[in-house]
């Protein structure tokens, strides 16, 4: 019997979902939370706004701590 589960179903509704504000995002450097996702779940091509693969986020959250200037965020889906 599992108790916990790392992984989310992310088409539950009330779930959570990790959007980029790329409003937010300086697009000038690499992304430190692309290389912290152990699923990963988020790529960047060159200096751009991280893109984020849905069908391998589990919504852990995990890599909104690695993001400073808070353009990784979670939004009720």
């Amino acid at each position: 019997m599992q108790f916990f589960s790392s992984k989310r179903k992310q088409d539950e509704p009330g779930e959570r979902t990790l959007v980029v504000r790329k409003q937010r995002c300086p697009q000038n450097h690499r992304c430190p939370s692309v290389s912290v996702c152990k699923f990963g779940a988020l790529s960047q091509k060159g200096n751009a706004a991280p893109v984020i693969d849905y069908k391998k986020c589990t919504s852990c959250g995990k890599c909104i701590r690695y993001c400073m200037p808070r353009a990784l965020v979670m939004e009720k889906g």
